[in-house]
């Protein structure tokens, strides 16, 4: 059994006719509700400014309060954009992502399993900066939180979104305790992820070139972050994205439905030693290809609960 943290308060982050619509967190709420409801299904709280500044400054953070609009729409960038109620859904992202850490403590850091299905998504979001449709960074939130809690020494994040999380890795560059692997179309949007940076050796990039087709992405990814990485770690977070699929209109990666079993499957069996597991949704803009690839994440993610 794993536990799913969502809610219906998403619908409401109305963003208009954009890739990063409201049809999105139907299709993830209809999946769980459909085929994971034996599963525990737990409501996000929300999140106050004092969690979020763990990694953002707090000018910044009050901006994005200060912001939303009273009707309409608020640009942050010409893709990131706020709603009247938008606020709640943003809080809650935050609120979800750290729920699961304290609840993992609170089981004495045993072999849990937790998918944040959120939104909007966060890997971009840098310190003082909203961008790709988010304008919190709900992962490094969390995994700050984590570390501050003196609970785990080693938190691995990996990356499978098909644009690399820019956010997330400037954050934790200079870490000795966070580490980031990121697979993603490269040169691409937002035009970092090369291989060459590599922070304080926490960094690890595996770009893929368009049109990267399903053998090449297994064998990249298993000889650029899988093979590379020689740390033991005590918690690991997935930025889940399902945007490398073929059927994504945002990109030009070709993974099937079956990749992201794989991609799960094989960080879990080489990374993960019995420890608890944060996996929180990033992108995916092909409702399709969202469902199957987050079908084929969510059943590796059980079998590892249940081993």
């Amino acid at each position: 059994m794993i536990n799913i943290i969502f809610s219906e308060e998403y619908k409401n982050h109305d963003t208009g006719n954009h890739p990063e619509s409201i049809k999105r967190i139907e299709v993830v709420n209809n999946l769980i509700k459909e085929d994971y409801s034996n599963h525990n299904l737990i409501e996000p709280s929300t999140a106050d400014k004092k969690l979020i500044s763990l990694v953002h400054d707090i000018e910044y953070v009050n901006y994005i309060f200060d912001s939303i609009p009273t009707s309409g729409f608020n640009y942050f960038d010409p893709d990131t954009i706020a709603s009247p109620n938008s606020l709640n859904s943003y809080l809650l992202a935050v609120g979800g992502s750290v729920d699961a850490v304290k609840k993992i403590i609170e089981d004495n850091n045993k072999k849990n399993v937790y998918f944040c299905a959120h939104r909007p998504p966060g890997h971009h979001v840098e310190k003082n900066k909203a961008m790709g449709f988010g304008v919190f960074n709900n992962v490094a939130i969390s995994a700050e939180y984590a570390i501050r809690s003196g609970k785990f020494e080693k938190i691995l994040i990996v990356d499978f979104d098909v644009h690399h999380g820019n956010g997330t890795q400037h954050i934790f560059e200079n870490s000795k305790n966070i580490f980031y692997a990121s697979s993603h179309q490269y040169p691409f949007y937002p035009g970092t992820g090369s291989e060459i940076e590599t922070g304080t050796g926490n960094i690890f990039n595996c770009p893929l070139t368009a049109g990267c087709d399903s053998k090449t992405f297994r064998s990249l990814f298993e000889n650029k972050i899988i093979n590379k990485i020689n740390n033991n770690f005590d918690l690991i977070y997935f930025s889940a994205g399902f945007d490398a699929h073929k059927l994504d209109p945002l990109a030009s990666i070709n993974l099937e439905n079956e990749d992201f079993y794989w991609v799960t499957k094989i960080v879990l069996e080489n990374l993960a030693n019995n420890v608890p597991i944060i996996s929180v949704l990033e992108g995916g803009y092909d409702m399709k290809g969202l469902l199957h690839g987050l079908n084929n994440h969510l059943k590796a993610l059980i079998e590892y609960s249940n081993e």
